[in-house]
């Protein structure tokens, strides 16, 4: 009996012992974490008390730096529009007036505050140049022109940048287009006199180039017998300054006629013509 109870209160011992042991450990943690806990709240204050100081020392005056530059440039947009006229280069002389000639035949260089002294046409000249009118082309021509709509057959145009040759007929700026060049893009610029002196291939030449509508035909051929046609597309007046008009325009085969404007010929009206 008594080695029983002996048994009975080691046990209850060895139970509170136990249970002790386990209490203290719950309270131990309780209060690492509790420490913890204090710790980070601590932290937190601090933290929080850190950014209200760096806020505080914020001028808001200050102008702060942002790039809000985009990573990439945006590609432009493509524009609908169509491509103005090329300029010549400034090397390239302008548009050129036909020297004035005076009724006794001299010739002297065209100023601005001058009006060509060519004689004025007789109505029979006029009506002459109403009708069908045919060239006999010289030799040393490089081209003809023939417009039917105005009558012109087998005009002679020489290629010069003497102003010479506009008294034998229509000059070729040389610095410009042939028709037998290579590529989609070419302008064939063609001068030729309003007036001009009678007797010669010039006389009246282009005296009804304001005439032309937009579909008439005109055709060029070389001396090897090639022929070209073209059809006018447009008509418009510049000035003596507007050298663009020799000028190439971006995939158009052109054939372009000038000549002067009355009564003051300073001016000119400019024909334009594309590849049929």
């Amino acid at each position: 009996m008594e080695h029983t109870l002996l048994k009975v209160g080691v046990v209850t011992m060895l139970v509170s012992l136990m249970f002790a042991a386990g209490v203290g450990a719950v309270v131990g943690l309780r209060g690492e974490n509790a420490e913890t806990a204090a710790l980070s709240a601590k932290s937190q204050a601090a933290a929080e008390k850190s950014a209200e100081e760096e806020k505080r020392d914020f001028d808001p005056g200050e102008k702060l730096d942002i790039d809000d530059e985009p990573d990439e440039e945006p590609a432009p947009k493509e524009s609908a529009r169509e491509e103005p006229l090329p300029r010549e280069p400034a090397s390239k002389s302008p548009a050129r007036e036909p020297r004035s000639e005076s009724r006794s035949g001299s010739r002297s260089e065209p100023s601005s505050s001058s009006v060509p002294d060519w004689p004025e046409p007789t109505a029979d000249q006029v009506a002459s140049a109403d009708a069908p009118r045919y060239y006999q082309p010289p030799s040393d021509a490089d081209m003809t022109l023939t417009i039917e709509a105005l009558g012109l057959y087998d005009v002679p145009v020489l290629s010069s940048a003497d102003l010479e040759v506009l008294d034998r007929g229509l000059m070729h700026e040389p610095e410009t287009s042939l028709p037998s060049d290579g590529g989609a893009q070419k302008n064939v610029f063609v001068a030729g006199h309003y007036l001009g002196y009678p007797g010669t291939a010039s006389h009246l030449v282009f005296y009804n180039l304001d005439k032309l509508r937009r579909g008439d035909e005109m055709v060029l051929e070389d001396r090897e017998g090639r022929v070209y046609r073209y059809r006018v597309s447009e008509v418009f007046g510049a000035t003596p300054d507007d050298s663009w008009v020799m000028g190439q325009v971006r995939d158009r085969d052109m054939l372009t006629l000038q000549t002067c404007i009355p009564p003051i010929f300073e001016d000119r009206l400019i024909v334009r013509a594309d590849r049929a």
